[in-house]
């Protein structure tokens, strides 16, 4: 007789068949996310605010990228060098970035105390969300009513607009870089080695959910911006534009803060949850 293989999640969890057809799949595990963000104040503050970022900082390139590179190339001449920046700059940051919090993250790794890791993940994510912040202001700086209304009359303003953008991917891409894997520490303590029943045995595919309503999220919010953009490309200090640059910049700006808040607020006194 075929040995039968054992369920893993017979203890309460949700079946993980992984023959399962494609919409089945997808709503088993939107349903494990969201019971993860119910049951889980960590991962629910983690987030909002990662689908506040996602939803800011695609409002915020839709409409600042393609109005940057319009100007960067009819007015400035400088929009191939901005490509090439991009190309071969962000790269690097992520080089950097990444052995340097990966060492963090080894460090943490080395004391068994988990409420200490916690602790210094969250100060991590301060440090994370500040560069963020700072690479939101950079690319809205870069927006032509902005740009042109602060630095048109500087001699070297093309070199600044670079300066810029450059600036934008220092701060924004290693901020990116780290919180990716500070974040995806901070949930394997609390989700996957957690005491959260039917969610930790169902980390990798409650991750991978989450990952994936923020890809369809900002790649919808991306293209949906940038065609509302081309419509006003003639009116760019319109009121509707304003609108969608600002809220875009403080989305980004402020979206990060939100596990250190909740953490200071009221979950460093609900550690065992």
């Amino acid at each position: 007789m075929p040995h039968q293989p054992t369920d893993p999640h017979a203890s309460g969890g949700e079946p993980a068949d992984y023959r399962a057809g494609l919409l089945v799949d997808v709503w088993r595990k939107s349903r494990l996310w969201f019971r993860a963000l119910s049951i889980s104040p960590f991962y629910r503050y983690g987030e909002i605010g990662n689908i506040s970022y996602t939803t800011g900082k695609s409002i915020l390139e839709g409409a600042v990228l393609y109005t940057m590179f319009s100007m960067a190339q009819t007015e400035y001449q400088v929009a191939a060098v901005l490509g090439v920046l991009t190309r071969y700059v962000y790269p690097g940051i992520t080089f950097i970035s990444s052995l340097k919090v990966s060492s963090f993250v080894d460090y943490l790794e080395s004391i068994p105390d988990t409420f200490f890791q916690l602790q210094k993940m969250i100060r991590a994510l301060v440090l994370i969300a500040s560069g963020q912040a700072v690479g939101a202001v950079m690319l809205v700086l870069c927006y032509p009513p902005f740009f042109t209304t602060l630095f048109n009359g500087w001699p070297l303003s093309k070199y600044l607009l670079i300066g810029l953008y450059l600036l934008h991917h220092i701060c924004d891409g290693s901020a990116q870089v780290a919180e990716g894997r500070v974040w995806f520490k901070l949930i394997e303590i609390k989700l996957r080695h957690g005491r959260l029943s039917g969610i930790s045995d169902n980390f990798w595919g409650i991750h991978a959910m989450s990952q994936n309503i923020q890809l369809l999220l900002g790649l919808t919010l991306l293209w949906g911006t940038t065609v509302v953009t081309s419509l006003f490309r003639a009116h760019l200090d319109h009121g509707v534009m304003w609108a969608i640059v600002l809220a875009g910049t403080l989305l980004t700006a402020a979206a990060k803060f939100s596990l250190p808040l909740a953490w200071r607020c009221r979950l460093v006194d609900d550690n065992n949850r």
